[in-house]
């Protein structure tokens, strides 16, 4: 809450909340302002021991290095709501719950190459009356779901599409997607689950925690096929001297790479490029954490 409207929010005749869950975020043109959507549980002043949920949206300001309610009047936080709306609510979510299913579950991808991008239609099963909507819960860097599939889910929705990017993965992953469902206030929660295995037949790494703008440092390159790497050319976008290259690289073995930074650059990224395409890809590129 802003330190000025402290007293405005204490003005009012605030209901105890019992749990709230940040459900969404709408950005504004305004950097500095945000819309956000907000699952919250209270006591119901209607009944006795009972609760009621709702959703409500709030702008929210950054200021002094952190993010902050701005509300407007006391009101505004507790807007009000009738019990045959928080029933209903409660009414929507158990037909959601009841109708609505993934056909794939858990979804066995096989193996997978490092630095594909891929799609695949995940079966479902929604026979509700209401249309609904998808959203990932827990953002991943390798697994999410196709916004154009899920912003709209009826009862002849066949499928929802999943979006793999295994850029920077290795080795095998059983990865939970949790999931939410919903009809504007009214939610409930999935979990897919993503199974597979990636492999990278080249592999570079760098010891970032060693690098210095004028001494050289090393670049490893691991070959994990079962053929010879040869090695075609370094690609730097000007920004290193290559001190050191290998001709070659065996099958499982590492060889180095000596660079060195050009005064006044920044690594950005560094493309090792190969004669031979192994498993199809001929270049192999390393990004640097540190400009991320």
């Amino acid at each position: 809450m802003l330190p000025e409207k402290r007293d405005l929010f204490l003005s009012g005749s605030p209901t105890p909340i019992l749990r709230a869950e940040v459900i969404g975020l709408d950005l504004t043109n305004d950097p500095q302002r945000a819309q956000v959507r907000t699952n919250i549980q209270t006591l119901s002043k209607d009944m006795i021991g009972g609760t009621t949920a709702w959703g409500i949206t709030d702008i929210w300001i950054w200021r002094g290095n952190n993010w902050y309610l701005d509300l407007r009047a006391a009101s505004d936080i507790f807007p009000r709501r009738s019990t045959t709306e928080d029933v209903d609510i409660g009414e929507t979510q158990k037909k959601i719950d009841q109708n609505f299913a993934f056909l794939r579950n858990p979804v066995e991808l096989g193996r997978l190459l490092e630095g594909e991008q891929l799609r695949y239609e995940i079966p479902i099963k929604y026979s509700g009356d209401i249309p609904v909507s998808a959203e990932v819960e827990i953002p991943n860097s390798l697994a999410d779901l196709d916004a154009a599939s899920i912003n709209q889910i009826t009862a002849h929705t066949e499928n929802v599409v999943l979006l793999l990017n295994t850029e920077g993965w290795q080795g095998p992953f059983d990865l939970p997607l949790p999931i939410r469902i919903r009809n504007g206030a009214a939610v409930i929660k999935r979990t897919l689950v993503v199974r597979g295995i990636v492999f990278a037949p080249i592999t570079l790494r760098v010891d970032e925690s060693k690098l210095q703008p004028d001494e050289p440092f090393s670049i490893f390159v691991r070959n994990n096929s079962s053929e010879d790497a040869r090695v075609a050319g370094i690609r730097s976008d000007g920004k290193f001297e290559i001190l050191k290259q290998p001709e070659k690289i065996p099958p499982n073995a590492e060889a180095e790479i000596v660079v060195k930074f050009k005064p006044g650059d920044a690594p950005d990224r560094f493309n090792v490029l190969l004669e031979n395409a192994i498993e199809g890809r001929s270049i192999f590129t390393y990004r640097f954490q540190r400009n991320r």
